[in-house]
């Protein structure tokens, strides 16, 4: 089963869009290896402090488990000794402690981090992660970015305090998305979510991706990421979606850049460190960048003074991942998967610890 493979059960299906089972034996392997002293006892799993409802609703699906709220780091450090899992408390020093650990479940979709703990990489604990979670308005916020750049909206923006009706518009980009080509780098959730949106606006949309084997309906053409240099000059539009790992990090530097159409547009949702910043700056700086919408930035938080700041690019701060319908969907991940592994079965999002996401 590949990341195309999305979760169709009625337990989940009207709340999670798009949910993907990473095809790793490993899912099931640590889950189901109990010894009979063991399976005459409540497995226990620290979670994070959570409201009496929700928590009386993740007891209620998965019985059997011994559920241990912890309010900080330090509680889970104690709790952790006899634990079996852990909701979101993944530090080096909880993995040294949690000798009996099967199971870990990251509260983002990034575990970059996590992949630098050898304790947890080396080991058969499984880890997964929020994939697909902030995939919505991740997508939203970057064809937000392309609708201000295409239609120059941060000068209507910044001129409307004036209460001026302005009869001409010069040195004002107005243009269209329909008929221009799109460059997803990564098409996991994020990437998808992307791809779907920009279709829908008449965007040609190419995509890479080391996984996904079946193209979506949604994107034009599907690539391996080998071929990442051949598809720059053909984009009008390059988005950044891909996960952060050694082989990515500054995957988009100058050479990159000189390879993309003159007036390109970047957007970057996925990791500052993809990108390398002076690169970027050096780019925009040419013309050959006309504009960049970033979401992260390296380094970050971007520091005052940043050529970044006062260069034709919209920055936020980190927070493309923000919005009312994320707790929920977190929610949802959490509770099949302490399902799951109350049933002894295969987990959702689960990552692949040899290439790190």
């Amino acid at each position: 089963m590949n990341r195309r493979d999305f979760l169709t059960s009625s337990a989940l299906g009207a709340g999670l869009p798009a949910l993907a089972m990473q095809p790793l034996a490993l899912q099931s392997l640590a889950l189901a290896e109990t010894t009979a002293a063991e399976s005459t006892l409540p497995r226990t799993v620290l979670i994070p402090r959570v409201s009496p409802e929700v928590l009386a609703d993740w007891t209620a699906v998965a019985p059997g488990l011994k559920l241990v709220p912890c309010r900080n780091h330090a509680e889970a450090l104690e709790q952790v000794k006899s634990a079996d899992a852990s909701i979101g408390f993944i530090t080096p020093e909880i993995i040294r402690a949690g000798k009996s650990l099967k199971w870990v479940q990251q509260g983002s979709a990034g575990v970059e981090h996590q992949m630098e703990i050898p304790e947890l990489v080396d080991s058969n604990i499984v880890l997964t992660n929020m994939q697909r979670v902030y995939a919505p308005e991740i997508a939203d916020q970057a064809l937000g970015y392309l609708l201000a750049f295409s239609r120059g909206l941060g000068h209507f923006i910044r001129i409307q305090s004036r209460q001026e009706w302005p009869k001409t518009q010069k040195n004002v980009v107005l243009d269209e998305l329909d008929g221009k080509t799109l460059l997803i780098i990564g098409l996991g959730g994020i990437g998808s979510a992307i791809a779907c949106r920009a279709a829908a606006f008449g965007l040609r949309v190419l995509a890479t991706d080391p996984k996904v084997m079946e193209r979506p309906r949604s994107v034009a053409e599907l690539h391996r990421p080998e071929d990442l240099h051949s598809l720059l000059p053909q984009a009008d539009i390059v988005a950044s979606a891909v996960p952060l790992t050694k082989v990515s990090r500054k995957m988009i530097g100058a050479d990159e850049f000189s390879r993309m159409k003159s007036g390109v547009v970047f957007i970057n949702v996925s990791r500052g460190g993809i990108v390398d910043t002076d690169a970027l700056v050096a780019a925009l700086d040419s013309g050959h960048v006309a504009a960049a919408g970033l979401d992260v930035t390296d380094p970050e938080p971007l520091p005052s003074g940043h050529p970044l700041w006062t260069r034709n690019v919209i920055i936020t701060p980190h927070n493309a991942g923000q919005s009312v319908g994320v707790g929920r969907r977190r929610n949802e991940i959490i509770r099949e998967n302490l399902r799951r592994f109350a049933a002894g079965q295969g987990l959702l999002n689960v990552i692949d610890k040899t290439v790190g996401y």
